[in-house]
């Protein structure tokens, strides 16, 4: 050493490098010392620390519209320096009720290392993420993130009716119903909502009623819809971001409620009867359509009707049915001896007294009785 310590300060430039290795591997012997003493300081401080570990897990999971609100309750466990294990009390835990969204919130364990938090989901997945930050004392920690569920429940109507079924262009309608939904024990009644009417054209709505305390809705609506049958959708107005909520239409397989519009009454034109062979009854006339406020027509499949021909002695009372003819193109009807080659009806047997022409009407079109007509 003393050697070592009087060596000419020229050999330590390298003039004698026999002398320079002698001294190299006494140096690198004193580094890998140290690095091995300060790595097995760091050891001892990592299990010196308390290991914690932390579990959530919620009261209920998914949520629904009868239970809103979830209570998560955390669990922190721990494995002491001596290897004990236990709950870890009085722990400053860090939870993130909503991941990427909500601000963290500081809870502290209890007697039992346990911490909760009321969760009330804004939407329709919530993520809860618990964490313990690194001290002296404590390592770090994190939970395995916690995923709440909100399950949407449909709220259906039902029943739905519609008074009349056959309405003109400008008559109001009333559609009853009711509307339930399903807790998983049975459906019970939806309330403190509305129901919503709208029809087929760009879903218009028509008009809204509320829900009364059994879930059921009288709406009173116009209908605005052109002759035929018109489907009315009807289901509970429910925005479409609702959580717990979600609409079906009341109705037929579709999802709609049918309702015929007619566009009113036709009328009867030209009725005529004539003896034109002998003992026979020729009949000819027409069926027009109803026509609107500024004479359009409003309906025009006039074709295929039934027309019914009645007699009357009296023209008044005891009128009896003599046969039916079926409207050709245009609404026009007859009896082949009339002058309509399409016709394959023959006359009717020649009675002196009144004739008319009844329409019945359909789906579409109301009765109406044409003027009555007098033949001898």
């Amino acid at each position: 050493m003393i050697e070592h310590a009087t060596v000419p300060h020229r050999l330590w430039a390298g003039a004698d490098l026999r002398r320079t290795s002698v001294l190299g591997p006494g140096v690198l012997v004193l580094a890998i010392a140290l690095i091995v003493n300060l790595a097995t300081v760091r050891a001892a401080d990592a299990t010196d620390k308390i290991q914690p570990t932390i579990t959530l897990s919620a009261d209920r999971n998914p949520l629904d519209v009868d239970h809103r609100t979830a209570v998560v309750t955390g669990t922190v466990t721990a494995t002491m320096p001596d290897g004990s294990t236990g709950p870890l009390t009085g722990q400053q835990v860090e939870v993130t009720p909503d991941v990427g969204a909500g601000q963290s919130r500081t809870l502290t364990t209890d007697g039992d290392g346990h911490f909760s938090l009321a969760i009330t989901p804004d939407d329709r997945y919530t993520i809860v993420e618990a964490v313990i930050k690194e001290t002296d004392q404590v390592a770090s920690a994190r939970a395995p993130q916690l995923w709440l569920e909100v399950r949407q429940t449909a709220a259906r109507a039902l029943s739905c009716e519609v008074t009349p079924t056959r309405v003109t262009k400008t008559t109001p309608i009333t559609v009853t119903g009711r509307v339930t939904y399903d807790t998983g024990a049975g459906p019970v009644p939806l309330t403190g909502r509305n129901i919503v009417v709208r029809d087929d054209k760009n879903f218009q709505v028509l008009g809204t009623a509320p829900l009364n305390a059994a879930g059921a809705f009288s709406a009173t609506v116009p209908i605005t819809a052109e002759p035929g049958y018109h489907p009315l959708y009807v289901a509970p107005d429910i925005p479409s971001d609702d959580l717990y909520f979600s609409p079906v239409n009341c109705g037929n397989a579709e999802g709609n409620v049918p309702v015929v519009v007619a566009p009113g009454t036709p009328q009867f034109a030209n009725f005529n009867v004539a003896f034109n062979e002998p003992h026979r009854a020729g009949v000819i006339g027409s069926i027009e359509s109803p026509l609107g406020p500024n004479g359009e027509v409003l309906f025009y499949h006039m074709e295929n009707l039934p027309i019914t021909i009645e007699w009357s002695r009296s023209g008044r009372t005891h009128w009896q049915r003599l046969g039916q003819l079926v409207t050709m193109n245009n609404g026009l009807f007859g009896t082949r001896d009339r002058g309509l080659p399409e016709s394959e009806s023959d006359p009717f047997p020649a009675r002196g007294g009144y004739f008319r022409a009844r329409f019945d009407g359909n789906d579409f079109l109301y009765p109406t009785t044409s003027p009555v007509v007098r033949a001898r």
